[in-house]
C-alpha cells in the first residue's frame, strides 16, 4: 500500500477529482460562472520548502489542472532592503516564476498582523510586499497564514477592507463566494476540517472525519459536496519523494 501524503498518492487525489469535479484555482472561481453542477478548488498554501511546491505544481501541470500557490514572504532570503531600514527578506523567487510558467495562479500567504499586531502598520507592510511579488507574479487573490502558535487571526487585518483597493479580486476566508464551499485542509499531515483546525477554517466543514487520502478519495468519488475545496500544503514530510518523477521532469527553467 502506497504510503499516505505522498506526491504519488496526491497525484491519485487529483485524478480522481479531476474525473468527478471541474477543477479551477481560487481566482477563477471568483471571477468565472459557475455552470457546472460539481467544482473543486485546489488550493496551496506554501509554508514552507518551495522547491517541493515546484515539484508539485510540475505534477499537476503534467495532468492537466490549474490550482492556486500561496507564497509566503521569507525573511531569511536576500535580495530586498527597504530604503528606511536594512530589512532583509523575499519570496521564493525561483519557485514563484517557476510555478508561474506552469500555469497557476500565484497568490501572497501574508501573515503581517500576527508578526506586526497593529492593523494600520499591518496593512502597509501588506502593501509593500505584495507589490513586491507583482515583480514576479501576476496577484488577484491573497490567503492568510493560520500562524497557529500566536492569538491572532491573520485574515482580520482584511476585515472590512475593500479589496479592490489592492487589485484584488478576493481572498478566501473572507469572501463570499466561499461562504458555503466545503473546505478541507491536510494540516499537519492529517486532513482536517472545521473544528479540527487552529485558525485554518472557513466556508463549511466536512460532514465525516477523514482519516487518510483513501477515505478523502471515496469522498470525492461519491460527490457528496457539489463544492468543494481542498488545500494541500507542498511540504515537511508531507510531500516525500517517493513517486518517480523521471517522466514528468521539464528542463530547469532559469530566472529571467
Amino acid at each position: 500500500m502506497t504510503r499516505d501524503f505522498t506526491l504519488e498518492k496526491y497525484s491519485e487525489l487529483v485524478q480522481v477529482l479531476k474525473q468527478n469535479y471541474t477543477i479551477m484555482s481560487v481566482a477563477d472561481y471568483i471571477s468565472s460562472p459557475k455552470k457546472e453542477e460539481f467544482i473543486a478548488v485546489l488550493r496551496h498554501d506554501v509554508d514552507k520548502f518551495p522547491e517541493r511546491a515546484t515539484r508539485m505544481a510540475l505534477l499537476e501541470k503534467n495532468l492537466g489542472i490549474h490550482s492556486t500557490y500561496y507564497f509566503r514572504w521569507d525573511p531569511k532570503l536576500p535580495g530586498h532592503a527597504d530604503s528606511s531600514k536594512a530589512e532583509m527578506g523575499n519570496f521564493p523567487k525561483q519557485a514563484i516564476i517557476e510555478t508561474k510558467l506552469y500555469g497557476h495562479e500565484v497568490g501572497y500567504h501574508y501573515e503581517n498582523l500576527s508578526e506586526l499586531r497593529d492593523k494600520t502598520k499591518a496593512l502597509a507592510d501588506f502593501e509593500t510586499k505584495l507589490a513586491i511579488l507583482r515583480k514576479l507574479a501576476p496577484v488577484s487573490t491573497v490567503a492568510m497564514h493560520g500562524a497557529p502558535r500566536v492569538r491572532v487571526r491573520n485574515a482580520d487585518m482584511l476585515e472590512g477592507v475593500d479589496l479592490s483597493k489592492y487589485d484584488l479580486l478576493g481572498e478566501p476566508h473572507l469572501s463570499p463566494e466561499f461562504a458555503n464551499i466545503a473546505y478541507i485542509t491536510d494540516s499537519g499531515r492529517m486532513w482536517s476540517s472545521g473544528a479540527g483546525s487552529v485558525r485554518d477554517t472557513m466556508g463549511k466543514p466536512l460532514d465525516e472525519k477523514v482519516k487518510n487520502t483513501d477515505a478523502l478519495i471515496e469522498i470525492v468519488k461519491a460527490r457528496k459536496y457539489p463544492r468543494l475545496m481542498v488545500s494541500a500544503r507542498p511540504g515537511g514530510e508531507a510531500m516525500s519523494f517517493e513517486l518517480n518523477l523521471a517522466n514528468l521532469l521539464l528542463p530547469a527553467i532559469p530566472i529571467l
